[in-house]
């Protein structure tokens, strides 16, 4: 089987997201028989090491990149600004060590995995002889300017952002050297493709769209829900509380149903935001009995609040996918999604109602004529439970992997 070296800067057994993707892609290449050597940083080393014992792959080797000087203690801080210092820092030393484990170990491809954002290319690009693949990434994305209102301060950052990645792709030399040393670029989303493709580095014929995103591994055995037909309307919402998840959108469409509609929202996650909730309630006259913010709680938590509920309601305002959205489809929930960034291609027509944005109101009162759609079409909600749920166990780990190496690892 081929060689295959991996750059997963956030790889960890214990956690989600991104570090979690990592993890998920080492042992599932490995599983697949390939011969993966996976570079990472030295945050979760020994869970990962406890975690390499368990699943007894010899054929999986773990680098770990560890910067000198006590700079990991100092900048490793993945809710701070000065994780990006320590990236740029840690892609520097793992350019070197890269260079030298192909130069022993001749592989086949390097495939940079983590992190997912594209900004900063990827250190492979220096190694010669070997296919490399670059994503999936994101981060091309793009808050549309009729949100503007509901970033509030926060709408400067957003703009800021979006100048910068498009500064990037013209003017970053480790991104221009991935672009054109890559043998497939693969984006997340639209927004991303559009955004490297207008480089001019990639051909028609090494740009793609990914084709499936992954469920969490724990949930690969869950069963289809059938849930009863409650007079009360659950709706669960699940993310950071960042200007850029659009709670209050989603609030703001909770103020257009009839005041007598049957509803009971929770509210799942912490953040900057959460001091604001109250607020919001009051300014779009809710009744606050029937929402319920439980903060950040744990995933055991969080997988009985899914079960507990009927649709979800995901309305960023930005976002690459949002993993929550793939743990919803798993636990049979259908969705209310803006058709915009990650969610426009990975999730099906038949798992949602997907709304297209439009100025002023707009978009909060199809939010609510989406909820009500599926509080009075029962059949319509279970057809969309159901349709969630087979999505879901077909996005599986080892599903996903499996047609990633299919097109990319073996053509």
């Amino acid at each position: 089987m081929k060689k295959i070296l991996l750059s997963a800067f956030a790889c960890s057994p214990i956690k989600g997201s991104e570090e979690g993707r990592g993890w998920n892609w080492a042992i599932g290449l490995a599983e697949m028989g390939y011969t993966v050597y996976c570079m990472t940083n030295f945050e979760d080393k020994e869970e990962i090491e406890i975690e390499h014992k368990k699943v007894n792959l010899p054929n999986l080797h773990f680098e770990y990149v560890e910067l000198s000087y006590g700079l990991d203690k100092q900048l490793f801080k993945p809710s701070g600004k000065t994780i990006y210092l320590h990236y740029y820092l840690w892609k520097k030393k793992a350019s070197n060590r890269a260079l030298s484990l192909h130069k022993k170990y001749n592989f086949d491809i390097a495939h940079h995995i983590t992190y997912g954002s594209f900004q900063q290319g990827t250190c492979l690009y220096k190694l010669d002889n070997c296919k490399i693949l670059f994503g999936p990434v994101g981060g091309g994305q793009m808050a549309l300017p009729i949100f503007k209102s509901y970033f509030g301060k926060a709408w400067t950052t957003e703009v800021i952002r979006g100048k910068v990645s498009k500064m990037l792709v013209r003017h970053s030399s480790s991104l221009k050297k991935t672009l054109k040393k890559a043998s497939h670029v693969i984006a997340t989303n639209y927004d991303t493709k559009k955004l490297l493709d207008s480089s001019n580095l990639i051909s028609k014929e090494k740009s793609h769209i990914t084709e499936i995103y992954a469920i969490p591994k724990k949930y690969d055995t869950l069963k289809f829900i059938e849930r009863p037909d409650n007079e009360i309307l659950n709706i669960i919402w699940v993310g950071r509380l960042l200007p850029r998840k659009g709670l209050n959108l989603s609030l703001q469409g909770l103020s257009f149903l009839p005041k007598d509609f049957p509803y009971k929202l929770t509210i799942v996650g912490g953040g900057s935001m959460g001091e604001n909730v109250e607020k919001w309630i009051e300014d779009y006259k809710l009744d606050a009995n029937k929402i319920t913010l439980l903060g950040q709680i744990p995933f055991k938590q969080v997988d009985e609040e899914y079960r507990k509920a009927d649709i979800m309601l995901f309305c960023s305002l930005r976002d690459t996918l949002g993993i929550q959205v793939m743990e919803a489809m798993a636990y049979s929930l259908p969705l209310v999604v803006l058709n915009i960034s990650g969610v426009k291609n990975l999730v099906p027509e038949n798992c949602a109602i997907k709304i297209d944005p439009t100025p002023g109101e707009g978009t909060a009162k199809s939010i609510a004529k989406a909820i009500i759609e599926l509080q009075e079409n029962k059949t319509l909600r279970k057809e969309k439970a159901l349709n969630a749920y087979k999505h879901a166990m077909n996005s599986t780990w080892k599903r996903r992997i499996q047609v990633f190496t299919e097109k990319y690892y073996e053509n």
